[in-house]
């Protein structure tokens, strides 16, 4: 068994709701399937679209990485994300992206591992911190809490409570 660390989101057609399938689809295919809390995250690139609700997933497969891909591209499909239209880091029904495969390092046309850019967000990687602050970066050697702490990403991460309206 493998174990991912994935990333979570979306800002469209009921986010919680959206994240929360997609969690209880993941606990019932998978071994060891945990959720972070929700965090209510500032948009990568653009001002001009909603926040995001964001979350980390960690699980343990026996998929290799590429089919573990291939499972939660469907997965967005089946959510209605369209990836040949949709603008770079715009709106999602669901995004759901392999941040670690266990210690692999490794590129292909549709995939890298680590994920490229994750050390630099910090909406992947504080609620990732939550529940894998422990896993290594294999690229890196560093917990996911030392990038956490190493981060310079300014855009704002809140921890979503009831008390917190999502527009």
């Amino acid at each position: 068994m493998t174990r991912v660390l994935i990333s979570i989101g979306s800002n469209q057609n009921d986010p919680k709701s959206q994240i929360y399938s997609a969690f209880n689809e993941l606990e019932h295919k998978f071994e060891d399937v945990t959720l972070s809390d929700l965090y209510l995250t500032e948009p990568v690139g653009t001002d001009s679209q909603t926040p995001f609700i964001n979350a980390a997933i960690v699980l343990d497969t026996s998929l290799s990485a590429s089919d573990l891909l291939h499972y939660l591209m469907e997965m967005e499909q089946r959510a209605g994300r369209v990836r040949n239209i949709e603008i770079q880091n715009g709106p999602r029904n669901l995004d759901l992206d392999i941040i670690l495969f266990g210690e692999e390092v490794w590129s292909e046309s549709q995939i890298t591992i680590p994920h490229p850019r994750y050390s630099q967000r910090r909406f992947v990687l504080e609620p990732a911190a939550t529940i894998a602050g422990d896993m290594i970066d294999p690229s890196s050697h560093k917990q996911i809490s030392q990038l956490l702490d190493e981060c310079t990403d300014q855009n704002w991460v809140k921890i979503l409570t009831e008390e917190v309206e999502v527009v």
